[in-house]
């Protein structure tokens, strides 16, 4: 596994430290790839892949250009939800690649497509290879395609355009994984990503309601731009100092008890004791099992949070 380091690109010294390799056809020094690369899934991986490749061939690193956040929230459009945090998102990069990459965005929006092979590529990169989705735009208002960045890089770079994947019939995109979260379709995310759905967050105080039951729960504090699953109970697998331990997740507004507006992120680890407050765990949703309902009263509520654990702990036995 690749531990790559992270840059900024618009600093001016971005490839100041490398020294050229040889083995490429052009004089350039990284083999690269672009885009968002929200949530990393199947077919960013695929393009992370690729250049992976062609840098090994070549005797080049690799690396991938990214930004923090998608183009879109720079710009006051708040757009869709992301589908993990930006360092969450670097961490999964660097599995693949040498280097990581962090544009400016708001430097280069304005930067014909001229301009940003100039000044990003050649100049600051010194790229010897692109590697990009067929259906990549760059370029002030996304007016540059692959077959531009082609014309541009002649002779200087090489492209290697990849036609998008697709998985059960459809596109492997960020807004497809979106699609199936709010359906609560986890199977159908984990094929798009190539891992089970995860999230990340530090453990906060809640009401205590579990822990009355007899149920006592984390609760996470889930970055508000991070787009959560639909409503209702899953089992899943949370990482904590390290080790994956079997729990039942609860996403949602308690609807029995209160009915609060907006997304909670509840997780009981089965089986486990210990003091998880401010503490970061990750949690891996691995199946959805119930919506959210109303159970009129404690009791009632107390013997179905009891059968989503025994739910939650077949399903991830038979999974395991």
């Amino acid at each position: 596994m690749n531990q790559g380091r992270t840059e900024e690109a618009e600093t001016g010294e971005a490839v100041a430290e490398n020294e050229s390799r040889g083995g490429g056809s052009a004089s350039g020094e990284l083999v690269l790839t672009i885009g968002t690369f929200d949530g990393v899934h199947r077919g960013h991986q695929m393009l992370l892949e690729e250049t992976r490749r062609i840098a090994g061939e070549r005797g080049l690193e690799s690396a991938a250009y990214t930004y923090d956040i998608p183009p879109k929230r720079y710009l006051g459009d708040q757009g869709p939800s992301i589908l993990m945090e930006p360092d969450i998102k670097v961490r999964h990069l660097k599995e693949y690649v040498d280097r990581i990459v962090l544009g400016d965005f708001l430097k280069v929006k304005d930067y014909s497509p001229e301009e940003f092979v100039e000044k990003v590529l050649v100049d600051r990169l010194q790229v010897d290879a692109v590697v990009i989705g067929t259906d990549w735009r760059f370029g002030r208002n996304r007016s540059g395609s692959y077959r531009d960045l082609e014309v541009l890089g002649n002779g200087r770079f090489s492209v290697h355009p990849l036609d998008q994947l697709e998985v059960e019939g459809g596109p492997v995109s960020s807004t497809r994984i979106r699609e199936a979260l709010s359906q609560g379709n986890v199977t159908l995310a984990r094929k798009l990503l190539g891992r089970n759905p995860e999230y990340s967050g530090r453990v906060v105080r809640g009401h205590g309601v579990g822990s009355k039951l007899g149920f006592p729960t984390a609760n996470l504090n889930i970055d508000d731009r991070i787009v959560l699953p639909k409503r209702g109970s899953y089992a899943a697998l949370a990482e904590v100092d390290g080790e994956l331990i079997k729990g039942a997740v609860h996403i949602g507004n308690r609807p029995t008890f209160d009915h609060e507006d907006g997304h909670r992120l509840e997780v009981h680890l089965i089986d486990f004791e210990g003091d998880l407050y401010e503490k970061r765990l990750g949690v891996k949703l691995v199946k959805y099992l119930d919506s959210n309902r109303e159970y009129g009263d404690s009791e009632h509520l107390e013997r179905a949070i009891d059968g989503y654990i025994e739910e939650a702990r077949r399903v991830l036995e038979e999974e395991s």
